[in-house]
């Protein structure tokens, strides 16, 4: 939200948030303001209803009750601004037997299931830990999404809201087919006997496999539709397996014939170098998805992310020049900035706990001006072209949240429908 124009102020205990330890604390809080304040005071709830009087949203992670006690819970401040947009973000939820329980991403991917998806990782049994904490990440798309849902909603009618989301919603998009086999399991278990892919033996499709070439480097090969498969077939100089009677429904084979064309591709990428391999794939066809293997680091450096300018420097008065991810949208009209590097501990406190005390900025204190829309994007009709995940996952969550989706695909149907 700070990049796109939004001015943070984050509100910090006088020790700091104990995140600010973590080194990408410095991208988390790039653009914000701080202000330290000691809720536990009468002076620091003071300070902080007032600062809520004067915002457009407010943004909290207490456990469920926790913002009540303090004084600065919705119903308590929405009374006085019925415009504000209240938005809350907890482990599991507002209510239910689980609300209390400590709001880590771990917890929260254990009580889900998650972590049963990797059983037989350490060919052991039982479930396995994840070290992606992808519950946060979720949410924290979901928080903007229901943010600037309810600021839609409000331009319309000068009516806020609360917006409220969990880790454990924002961990769902990531593992609802998983959890999905390992219910079935449960329920069926005659028909439903393992997940295949939890399995540490299972193989990728011929189509999908990492190959290891002649300087010891890696590729990740990316073709599962037939035409990409085989053109990268082809251009491997595999092409006369294609014609053999037992490869040529390829890449849809029977087991001891797809190993086997594993084996080939395996060892024909030994033939060359990493360089020479990618130069075939993106200079001599277009018709082949590879990528060569690289650290998070070699990827700050990645031709196709500096041609972007997805990598922006900023100058941190703490570390000095530093690289970082730049705005994760590009507007063609409006586009982002990063306006400041992350503020030290209470940078802003003489500036921001100046504000007077008057009326609230923002869409005014009446009732609605017109009659709430069923949902916030009711009225909006969005073209879907898109296949595979990213387009159609971000146009179903749109749908849920009221627009209307129409899905444009070719005569034959979207590949992804099987």
């Amino acid at each position: 939200l700070s990049d796109f124009g939004a001015e943070v102020i984050k509100i910090e205990p006088p020790e700091g948030d104990p995140y600010r330890a973590f080194p990408q604390a410095l991208l988390w809080n790039r653009g914000k303001k701080s202000v330290t304040l000691d809720l536990k005071t009468a002076e620091g709830k003071e300070s902080v209803q007032r600062l809520m009087m004067h915002a457009d949203v407010v943004v909290e992670s207490f456990r469920p009750g926790e913002a009540d006690t303090l004084g600065i819970g919705y119903e308590e401040v929405s009374a006085q601004r019925p415009d504000l947009i209240y938005c809350s973000i907890t482990g599991f939820g507002p209510k239910g037997p689980y609300a209390q329980y400590k709001p880590y991403d771990g917890i929260v991917a254990a009580k889900v299931g998650r972590f049963s998806v990797f059983t037989g990782q350490s060919k052991r049994p039982g479930p396995h830990y994840a070290a992606v904490e992808v519950s946060h990440h979720g949410t924290a798309m979901a928080a903007v999404r229901g943010i600037l849902s309810a600021l839609i909603v409000r331009d319309r009618t000068g009516q806020g809201q609360r917006v409220e989301t969990s880790l454990m919603q924002g961990i769902s998009p990531f593992d609802v087919n998983n959890w999905l086999v390992w219910q079935m399991m449960i329920k069926f278990p005659d028909r439903f006997q393992d997940d295949p892919q939890s399995d540490p033996n299972r193989q990728p499709g011929v189509g999908y496999q990492p190959v290891r070439t002649k300087d010891g480097q890696w590729i990740q090969m990316a073709n599962i539709i037939v035409r990409l498969f085989r053109e990268a077939i082809e251009v491997m100089g595999l092409g006369d397996v294609l014609k053999n009677p037992r490869f040529e429904r390829a890449p849809t084979l029977m087991p001891e014939e797809r190993e086997e064309l594993r084996e080939m591709v395996l060892k024909k990428a030994q033939e060359k170098t990493a360089d020479e391999w990618m130069d075939i794939f993106i200079n001599q066809t277009s018709n082949v998805a590879a990528e060569q293997f690289l650290t998070t680091q070699e990827g700050m450096d990645h031709s196709q992310i500096l041609h972007n300018h997805h990598v922006v420097e900023v100058d941190d008065p703490t570390v000095g020049k530093m690289r970082q991810v730049g705005a994760l949208v590009r507007l063609g009209e409006t586009p982002g900035i990063i306006k400041r590097p992350a503020p030290t501990l209470g940078q802003h406190n003489a500036e921001v706990l100046r504000l007077p005390e008057a009326a609230p900025v923002g869409g005014g204190t009446g009732p609605a001006a017109t009659a709430l829309p069923p949902n916030p994007l009711t009225g909006f009709t969005v073209l879907d072209l898109s296949t595979v995940i990213a387009g159609p996952l971000s146009t179903s969550l749109n749908y849920e949240l009221g627009a209307r989706i129409i899905r444009i695909e070719t005569l034959e149907g979207d590949t992804m429908r099987r």
